[in-house]
């Protein structure tokens, strides 16, 4: 039996006693969480730490999710974004699914139905490159080339990660990038080495 790698979740709330709670319940239940009181701290965590999904309230002071998303997308086109609101209106739905939105939960949340919803990509983690390279041939509606040009260069450092075993210098040499190059470009794209190879039953070679 194959062991998956936790899911890790980025939670915004600027609620102190509802981010808490939330995150509690998520680690129980075998999510990792990374917890962010506002928008500015979220952004510094998303470029910290690796993150698969981004759960955040949509209105909080000084910087609103719906901003924090933008922001998000810059570096992280095609994370998963999932929004909660107590006091969404119609517009701000349809901005959110503008920036990507694959769900919008109501607040106050149920635990379970978080759960539920961020469990849905767990499944994903171990198809991601195949996704990569479909999101470069068919998001051509929305999607700006920018986003595109990302997804692509996700999928070409993922296969050649894959294709090596994870061996760095070869992949170095296969995608004639510097060590510092390649370095930031995993940040940048959220790639993590052990992850992928793990999701292909690989062992990395140091």
């Amino acid at each position: 039996m194959t062991v998956t790698e936790p899911i890790v979740v980025l939670l915004v709330d600027d609620d102190h006693d509802v981010l808490g709670a939330n995150a509690r319940y998520l680690r129980t239940n075998g999510i990792e969480v990374i917890v962010a009181e506002s928008a500015q701290n979220a952004l510094g965590r998303l470029t910290e730490q690796p993150v698969d999904v981004i759960v955040t309230d949509l209105r909080m002071p000084n910087c609103s999710g719906l901003e924090f998303a933008a922001s998000a997308r810059e570096s992280r086109p095609l994370i998963p974004i999932v929004f909660f609101s107590g006091y969404a209106q119609v517009p701000d739905v349809v901005a959110a699914m503008k920036l990507g939105a694959v769900e919008f939960l109501e607040k106050p949340i149920e635990p379970e139905e978080l759960l539920s919803v961020i469990r849905k990509f767990r499944n994903r983690q171990h198809g991601k490159t195949a996704n990569q390279r479909h999101a470069f041939d068919a998001l051509d509606h929305g999607y700006s080339l920018k986003t595109r040009v990302l997804a692509y260069e996700k999928y070409l450092i993922e296969s050649c990660l894959l294709q090596h075993n994870g061996d760095v210098a070869h992949v170095l040499e296969s995608l004639q990038i510097n060590r510092r190059t390649f370095n930031d470009k995993m940040s940048k794209l959220g790639i993590r080495r052990d992850a992928l190879l793990a999701g292909s039953n690989r062992k990395p070679i140091d």
